[in-house]
């Protein structure tokens, strides 16, 4: 594709979109913005638990948010979060990347990974997550149960069950559906991306 765009990989921790948006990066030669990037730096300064995390982690995201802004027009990025739909904090999250392709006028593919619980708890527990902010399955089932993952409802939107895809099977779809919507299809974002389905 031509012209500015961002991929944004969203879905329950440990559904693969870490792994998945390394793939996909090297693939578009785009950088990876990946969500634990920008809170790993807060956690690291303040602890898990602290109070001061969130604050210091809206100042990261904003100054992150702010540099890629300002690079060049026809830079893509691949971007990962873990957004739920009826958290306003995620809600405001979501409305931040909004403002970012917005301002650069970009497409704003959103990517929503699925799979089955007993695949995404396998996956929660990989060694190389070890560490990391969620690994408990029993605490994934309750995120589950209580809410569901953002999906805008926007045409470019795709919903990708992962639950039988390797990191290298999951980035060729969605490098299909990137180029199934080159050209006209996938315009700049607007405020229809906020709007999320039901």
């Amino acid at each position: 594709m031509s012209g500015s765009l961002i991929v944004h990989l969203n879905g329950w921790p440990g559904v693969g979109k870490l792994t998945t948006g390394r793939v996909l990066a090297n693939r578009l030669g785009a950088p990876l913005v990946d969500n634990h990037l920008l809170h790993d730096i807060a956690i690291g300064c303040t602890g898990l638990a602290d109070p001061g995390r969130w604050p210091l982690y809206e100042q990261v995201r904003h100054a992150a948010y702010e540099a890629l802004k300002d690079r060049p027009d026809a830079e893509t990025f691949v971007m990962t979060n873990a957004l739920c739909a009826n958290d306003p904090r995620e809600r405001q999250a979501w409305d931040h990347v909004v403002d970012l392709a917005m301002a650069r006028n970009a497409a704003l593919v959103p990517v929503v990974l699925e799979a089955g619980f007993g695949e995404n708890s396998r996956r929660l527990c990989s060694p190389e997550r070890v560490g990391r902010e969620l690994a408990d399955p029993a605490a994934l089932a309750t995120f589950m149960t209580a809410d569901s993952i953002q999906k805008p409802d926007v045409p470019d939107l795709l919903v990708l069950d992962v639950t039988r895809l390797s990191a290298d099977q999951a980035a060729d779809a969605i490098c299909r559906h990137l180029r199934s919507g080159a050209g006209e299809r996938f315009q700049p974002a607007t405020d229809r991306h906020r709007n999320l389905q039901p």
